[in-house]
Protein backbone atom coordinates (compact mmCIF):
# COMPACT_ATOMS: atom_id res chain seq x y z
CA UNK A 1 0.00 0.00 0.00
CA UNK A 2 1.30 3.70 -1.05
CA UNK A 3 -0.10 6.54 1.32
CA UNK A 4 -0.37 10.36 0.26
CA UNK A 5 -0.24 12.90 2.18
CA UNK A 6 -2.99 15.05 0.22
CA UNK A 7 -1.49 18.59 -1.18
CA UNK A 8 -1.05 20.24 -4.37
CA UNK A 9 1.38 18.36 -5.55
CA UNK A 10 -0.91 15.71 -6.16
CA UNK A 11 -4.17 16.79 -5.88
CA UNK A 12 -5.75 19.69 -6.73
CA UNK A 13 -7.37 21.49 -3.44
CA UNK A 14 -11.06 22.58 -3.53
CA UNK A 15 -11.99 25.42 -0.99
CA UNK A 16 -9.97 26.56 1.59
CA UNK A 17 -7.75 24.35 4.00
CA UNK A 18 -5.07 23.96 6.67
CA UNK A 19 -3.38 21.13 7.92
CA UNK A 20 -2.69 19.85 11.47
CA UNK A 21 0.80 17.97 12.90
CA UNK A 22 -0.15 14.62 11.67
CA UNK A 23 -0.63 16.33 8.01
CA UNK A 24 -4.83 15.62 7.94
CA UNK A 25 -6.39 18.20 5.32
CA UNK A 26 -8.92 19.74 7.69
CA UNK A 27 -11.77 21.39 5.50
CA UNK A 28 -14.32 23.59 6.96
CA UNK A 29 -16.72 25.24 4.35
CA UNK A 30 -18.80 23.25 2.07
CA UNK A 31 -17.48 22.16 -0.86
CA UNK A 32 -14.00 21.83 0.31
CA UNK A 33 -12.10 18.51 -0.32
CA UNK A 34 -9.54 17.70 -2.82
CA UNK A 35 -9.98 16.02 -6.32
CA UNK A 36 -7.23 13.78 -7.78
CA UNK A 37 -6.95 11.12 -10.55
CA UNK A 38 -6.45 7.27 -9.24
CA UNK A 39 -5.43 4.32 -11.24
CA UNK A 40 -4.97 1.46 -9.22
CA UNK A 41 -7.11 -1.69 -7.56
CA UNK A 42 -7.52 -0.75 -4.09
CA UNK A 43 -8.20 2.97 -2.61
CA UNK A 44 -8.63 3.88 1.14
CA UNK A 45 -9.83 6.89 2.09
CA UNK A 46 -10.32 7.63 5.93
CA UNK A 47 -11.95 10.90 7.15
CA UNK A 48 -11.25 12.31 10.44
CA UNK A 49 -13.83 14.22 12.79
CA UNK A 50 -14.21 17.02 15.58
CA UNK A 51 -14.96 17.34 18.70
CA UNK A 52 -18.83 16.87 17.56
CA UNK A 53 -18.18 13.12 16.15
CA UNK A 54 -17.92 12.26 19.55
CA UNK A 55 -21.34 13.92 21.09
CA UNK A 56 -24.58 11.67 20.64
CA UNK A 57 -26.36 14.86 21.58
CA UNK A 58 -24.83 16.79 18.55
CA UNK A 59 -26.40 14.42 15.66
CA UNK A 60 -27.42 16.90 13.75
CA UNK A 61 -23.89 18.57 13.38
CA UNK A 62 -22.23 15.81 12.29
CA UNK A 63 -20.01 16.59 8.95
CA UNK A 64 -21.91 15.39 5.97
CA UNK A 65 -18.84 13.82 3.12
CA UNK A 66 -19.35 12.24 -0.25
CA UNK A 67 -16.68 10.11 -2.37
CA UNK A 68 -17.55 10.40 -6.58
CA UNK A 69 -15.87 8.63 -9.34
CA UNK A 70 -15.70 10.95 -11.87
CA UNK A 71 -19.56 12.46 -11.99
CA UNK A 72 -20.87 9.39 -10.16
CA UNK A 73 -21.14 9.79 -6.11
CA UNK A 74 -19.85 6.30 -5.16
CA UNK A 75 -20.18 6.79 -0.99
CA UNK A 76 -21.69 9.25 0.93
CA UNK A 77 -22.14 9.35 5.21
CA UNK A 78 -21.97 11.65 8.07
CA UNK A 79 -19.36 11.97 10.47
CA UNK A 80 -20.87 10.50 13.54
CA UNK A 81 -17.54 8.75 15.11
CA UNK A 82 -13.97 10.58 14.99
CA UNK A 83 -12.94 8.25 11.81
CA UNK A 84 -14.53 6.55 9.24
CA UNK A 85 -13.12 4.81 6.16
CA UNK A 86 -14.39 4.66 2.67
CA UNK A 87 -12.65 0.98 0.86
CA UNK A 88 -12.75 0.34 -2.80
CA UNK A 89 -11.29 -2.95 -4.09
CA UNK A 90 -11.66 -2.73 -7.21
CA UNK A 91 -10.04 -1.12 -10.58
CA UNK A 92 -10.13 2.19 -10.94
CA UNK A 93 -8.61 4.63 -13.61
CA UNK A 94 -11.22 8.10 -12.76
CA UNK A 95 -10.90 11.13 -11.51
CA UNK A 96 -11.47 10.79 -7.88
CA UNK A 97 -13.87 13.91 -5.31
CA UNK A 98 -13.46 14.07 -1.88
CA UNK A 99 -15.50 16.52 -0.76
CA UNK A 100 -17.54 18.12 2.35
CA UNK A 101 -21.12 18.41 2.21
CA UNK A 102 -22.21 20.43 4.78
CA UNK A 103 -21.55 23.59 6.45
CA UNK A 104 -18.76 24.69 8.23
CA UNK A 105 -20.52 26.47 11.51
CA UNK A 106 -21.60 23.72 12.85
CA UNK A 107 -18.65 20.84 12.55
CA UNK A 108 -15.44 20.10 10.29
CA UNK A 109 -14.23 17.51 8.61
CA UNK A 110 -10.42 16.36 8.20
CA UNK A 111 -9.07 13.59 5.35
CA UNK A 112 -6.11 11.51 6.50
CA UNK A 113 -3.06 10.54 4.44
CA UNK A 114 -4.84 8.51 1.79
CA UNK A 115 -4.15 4.79 1.19
CA UNK A 116 -4.04 3.06 -2.20
CA UNK A 117 -2.97 0.22 -3.91
CA UNK A 118 -1.96 2.39 -7.36
CA UNK A 119 -1.18 5.51 -8.30
CA UNK A 120 -2.57 9.39 -7.40
CA UNK A 121 -2.37 12.28 -9.63
CA UNK A 122 -3.29 15.36 -9.99
CA UNK A 123 -6.23 16.84 -12.15
CA UNK A 124 -5.67 20.02 -13.90
CA UNK A 125 -7.25 23.22 -12.88
CA UNK A 126 -9.62 24.57 -14.91
CA UNK A 127 -9.44 27.78 -16.97
CA UNK A 128 -12.17 29.58 -14.46
CA UNK A 129 -12.12 29.70 -11.16
CA UNK A 130 -15.42 31.55 -9.10
CA UNK A 131 -15.58 32.44 -5.53
CA UNK A 132 -19.14 32.45 -4.19
CA UNK A 133 -19.65 34.01 -0.98
CA UNK A 134 -23.09 33.69 0.96
CA UNK A 135 -25.36 32.36 3.37
CA UNK A 136 -27.77 28.87 3.72
CA UNK A 137 -28.99 29.35 0.14
CA UNK A 138 -25.34 28.70 -0.88
CA UNK A 139 -25.21 26.16 1.25
CA UNK A 140 -27.65 23.61 0.27
CA UNK A 141 -29.46 23.66 3.27
CA UNK A 142 -31.99 21.05 4.26
CA UNK A 143 -32.16 20.52 0.11
CA UNK A 144 -32.72 17.20 0.91
CA UNK A 145 -35.57 17.57 2.46
CA UNK A 146 -38.58 19.29 1.53
CA UNK A 147 -40.86 19.73 4.51
CA UNK A 148 -40.48 22.69 4.75
CA UNK A 149 -41.34 22.79 8.67
CA UNK A 150 -38.63 20.31 9.45
CA UNK A 151 -35.81 21.75 11.43
CA UNK A 152 -32.39 22.18 10.17
CA UNK A 153 -30.21 19.20 10.30
CA UNK A 154 -26.70 18.84 8.26
CA UNK A 155 -27.53 15.39 6.66
CA UNK A 156 -30.05 16.91 4.83
CA UNK A 157 -27.38 19.69 3.93
CA UNK A 158 -25.84 19.03 0.43
CA UNK A 159 -24.01 22.00 -1.54
CA UNK A 160 -23.78 20.19 -4.73
CA UNK A 161 -27.17 20.50 -5.07
CA UNK A 162 -27.31 24.27 -4.48
CA UNK A 163 -27.24 27.06 -7.11
CA UNK A 164 -23.25 27.99 -6.60
CA UNK A 165 -21.79 24.63 -7.20
CA UNK A 166 -24.05 24.10 -10.04
CA UNK A 167 -23.12 27.70 -11.75
CA UNK A 168 -19.72 26.27 -11.90
CA UNK A 169 -20.67 23.32 -12.87
CA UNK A 170 -22.40 24.78 -15.73
CA UNK A 171 -19.02 27.00 -16.75
CA UNK A 172 -16.79 24.15 -15.87
CA UNK A 173 -14.74 26.07 -12.97
CA UNK A 174 -13.03 25.63 -10.19
CA UNK A 175 -14.77 27.16 -7.42
CA UNK A 176 -14.53 27.45 -3.84
CA UNK A 177 -17.33 28.37 -1.20
CA UNK A 178 -17.41 30.71 1.97
CA UNK A 179 -20.88 30.70 3.13
CA UNK A 180 -22.86 30.29 6.41
CA UNK A 181 -26.00 29.39 7.16
CA UNK A 182 -28.04 32.43 9.10
CA UNK A 183 -25.02 34.70 8.44
CA UNK A 184 -25.45 38.20 6.86
CA UNK A 185 -23.57 41.77 6.87
CA UNK A 186 -24.71 43.73 9.44
CA UNK A 187 -26.90 40.85 11.06
CA UNK A 188 -27.06 37.25 11.14
CA UNK A 189 -31.00 35.85 10.84
CA UNK A 190 -33.18 37.38 13.92
CA UNK A 191 -37.13 37.28 14.92
CA UNK A 192 -36.55 39.42 17.86
CA UNK A 193 -35.54 42.97 15.99
CA UNK A 194 -31.86 42.60 17.91
CA UNK A 195 -29.19 42.65 15.92
CA UNK A 196 -27.33 38.94 15.60
CA UNK A 197 -23.84 40.94 15.10
CA UNK A 198 -21.99 37.86 16.10
CA UNK A 199 -22.78 36.38 12.39
CA UNK A 200 -21.26 38.66 10.36
CA UNK A 201 -19.89 37.19 7.56
CA UNK A 202 -16.91 39.44 6.79
CA UNK A 203 -15.51 39.30 9.29
CA UNK A 204 -14.10 36.15 8.79
CA UNK A 205 -13.59 36.34 5.47
CA UNK A 206 -9.56 36.35 5.66
CA UNK A 207 -9.80 33.26 7.66
CA UNK A 208 -10.36 29.35 6.30
CA UNK A 209 -13.82 30.01 7.74
CA UNK A 210 -15.92 29.99 11.58
CA UNK A 211 -16.81 26.79 13.32
CA UNK A 212 -18.14 26.43 16.84
CA UNK A 213 -16.06 23.45 16.70
CA UNK A 214 -12.40 22.91 16.72
CA UNK A 215 -10.32 21.24 13.96
CA UNK A 216 -8.87 19.05 16.54
CA UNK A 217 -9.03 19.01 20.57
CA UNK A 218 -5.80 17.96 20.82
CA UNK A 219 -4.17 21.12 19.27
CA UNK A 220 -7.24 22.89 19.75
CA UNK A 221 -7.44 25.02 16.80
CA UNK A 222 -10.37 26.10 14.80
CA UNK A 223 -10.59 27.79 11.09
CA UNK A 224 -11.54 31.16 12.41
CA UNK A 225 -8.00 30.59 14.07
CA UNK A 226 -6.24 30.48 10.60
CA UNK A 227 -5.20 32.77 7.99
CA UNK A 228 -6.30 32.15 4.56
CA UNK A 229 -3.72 32.51 1.90
CA UNK A 230 -5.15 34.82 -1.06
CA UNK A 231 -2.27 33.42 -3.43
CA UNK A 232 -3.67 29.86 -3.20
CA UNK A 233 -6.87 30.21 -5.14
CA UNK A 234 -7.04 33.24 -7.29
CA UNK A 235 -10.26 33.75 -8.73
CA UNK A 236 -11.26 35.04 -11.85
CA UNK A 237 -15.12 36.10 -10.87
CA UNK A 238 -16.40 36.27 -7.41
CA UNK A 239 -20.11 36.03 -6.23
CA UNK A 240 -21.61 37.60 -3.39
CA UNK A 241 -25.28 36.28 -2.35
CA UNK A 242 -25.55 38.20 1.10
CA UNK A 243 -28.97 40.54 2.17
CA UNK A 244 -31.08 37.45 3.23
CA UNK A 245 -30.57 37.30 6.67
CA UNK A 246 -30.01 40.78 7.17
CA UNK A 247 -33.91 41.90 6.24
CA UNK A 248 -35.30 40.46 8.99
CA UNK A 249 -33.71 42.74 11.54
CA UNK A 250 -33.44 45.84 8.75
CA UNK A 251 -37.18 45.16 7.87
CA UNK A 252 -37.94 47.82 5.34
CA UNK A 253 -36.68 50.46 7.95
CA UNK A 254 -34.20 53.22 6.11
CA UNK A 255 -31.35 54.00 8.76
CA UNK A 256 -31.09 50.23 8.94
CA UNK A 257 -30.86 49.12 5.27
CA UNK A 258 -28.45 52.34 4.93
CA UNK A 259 -26.54 50.62 7.52
CA UNK A 260 -26.35 47.38 5.28
CA UNK A 261 -25.36 49.34 1.93
CA UNK A 262 -22.21 51.02 3.83
CA UNK A 263 -20.98 47.55 5.64
CA UNK A 264 -21.55 45.96 2.14
CA UNK A 265 -19.51 48.48 0.72
CA UNK A 266 -16.70 48.42 3.01
CA UNK A 267 -16.90 44.35 2.67
CA UNK A 268 -16.69 44.94 -1.48
CA UNK A 269 -13.75 46.73 -0.61
CA UNK A 270 -12.22 43.58 1.44
CA UNK A 271 -13.11 41.40 -1.34
CA UNK A 272 -11.14 43.65 -3.71
CA UNK A 273 -8.30 43.79 -1.88
CA UNK A 274 -8.14 39.97 -1.23
CA UNK A 275 -8.32 39.31 -5.14
CA UNK A 276 -7.63 42.30 -7.17
CA UNK A 277 -7.92 40.73 -10.73
CA UNK A 278 -11.44 39.17 -10.01
CA UNK A 279 -14.49 41.18 -11.14
CA UNK A 280 -17.14 41.22 -8.67
CA UNK A 281 -21.05 40.10 -9.11
CA UNK A 282 -23.34 41.21 -6.06
CA UNK A 283 -27.28 38.90 -6.53
CA UNK A 284 -29.16 39.03 -4.12
CA UNK A 285 -33.22 36.74 -4.22
CA UNK A 286 -34.61 33.48 -4.24
CA UNK A 287 -35.83 33.91 -0.69
CA UNK A 288 -35.82 37.61 -0.13
CA UNK A 289 -34.53 40.27 -1.98
CA UNK A 290 -36.07 43.43 -0.21
CA UNK A 291 -32.69 44.91 0.30
CA UNK A 292 -31.38 44.40 -3.24
CA UNK A 293 -31.70 48.44 -3.97
CA UNK A 294 -29.41 48.72 -1.26
CA UNK A 295 -27.31 45.95 -2.88
CA UNK A 296 -26.83 48.35 -6.06
CA UNK A 297 -26.49 51.44 -3.58
CA UNK A 298 -23.02 49.45 -2.09
CA UNK A 299 -22.23 48.17 -5.70
CA UNK A 300 -22.21 51.82 -7.08
CA UNK A 301 -20.77 53.66 -3.73
CA UNK A 302 -17.79 51.00 -4.47
CA UNK A 303 -17.46 51.83 -7.91
CA UNK A 304 -16.78 55.31 -7.09
CA UNK A 305 -14.80 55.12 -3.95
CA UNK A 306 -12.51 52.54 -5.71
CA UNK A 307 -12.42 53.39 -8.99
CA UNK A 308 -12.98 50.07 -9.87
CA UNK A 309 -15.86 49.06 -12.37
CA UNK A 310 -15.81 45.54 -12.66
CA UNK A 311 -18.71 45.39 -10.10
CA UNK A 312 -22.16 43.97 -11.33
CA UNK A 313 -25.83 42.76 -9.51
CA UNK A 314 -28.34 40.67 -10.52
CA UNK A 315 -31.60 40.19 -8.66
CA UNK A 316 -32.54 36.58 -8.38
CA UNK A 317 -36.02 34.99 -9.07
CA UNK A 318 -38.03 34.18 -6.19
CA UNK A 319 -37.97 30.71 -5.75
CA UNK A 320 -41.39 29.01 -7.29
CA UNK A 321 -43.73 27.65 -4.97
CA UNK A 322 -45.06 25.18 -7.35
CA UNK A 323 -41.53 23.22 -6.86
CA UNK A 324 -42.49 22.89 -3.28
CA UNK A 325 -39.94 24.31 -0.06
CA UNK A 326 -37.23 22.42 1.36
CA UNK A 327 -36.18 22.68 5.33
CA UNK A 328 -37.15 26.29 6.75
CA UNK A 329 -38.47 27.10 3.49
CA UNK A 330 -35.42 27.05 1.82
CA UNK A 331 -34.94 26.59 -2.04
CA UNK A 332 -35.71 22.99 -2.99
CA UNK A 333 -33.13 21.50 -5.68
CA UNK A 334 -34.88 22.81 -8.86
CA UNK A 335 -35.66 26.54 -7.64
CA UNK A 336 -31.64 26.15 -7.52
CA UNK A 337 -31.12 24.93 -10.90
CA UNK A 338 -32.92 28.44 -11.80
CA UNK A 339 -31.13 30.37 -10.16
CA UNK A 340 -28.41 28.94 -11.82
CA UNK A 341 -29.31 29.27 -14.67
CA UNK A 342 -29.31 32.87 -14.11
CA UNK A 343 -26.13 33.52 -12.60
CA UNK A 344 -24.28 31.25 -15.41
CA UNK A 345 -25.67 33.68 -18.25
CA UNK A 346 -25.01 36.68 -16.13
CA UNK A 347 -21.36 35.25 -15.48
CA UNK A 348 -20.82 34.66 -19.05
CA UNK A 349 -21.93 38.02 -20.33
CA UNK A 350 -19.86 39.66 -17.54
CA UNK A 351 -16.72 37.63 -18.71
CA UNK A 352 -17.69 37.35 -22.48
CA UNK A 353 -17.84 33.69 -22.56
Amino acid sequence: MRTYILNSENAKLVGRYTYDEDMVLWCAMSGSGAQFHFKGSKLSVTFVGDNSSERPEDHDNYARYAVYENDTRIAEGILDKIKKTVEFERDIDADITVIKLSECAMSTLGIAPVECEGEITPVPEKKLKAEFIGDSITCGYGVDDEIPEHNFCTSSEDCTKAYAYKTAKALDADYSLFSISGWGIISGYTEDDTAHTEQILPRYYKKVGFSYEKFDDRDGFAPQDVNWDFKKYVPDIVVINLGTNDSSYCHKKEDRSLEYAKKYTEFLHTVHECNPNAKILCCLGLMDECLYDYVEKAAADFKAESGFDEVYTLRLSRQDEKYGYAVSWHPVEKNHEIAAREVTAKIKEILAL
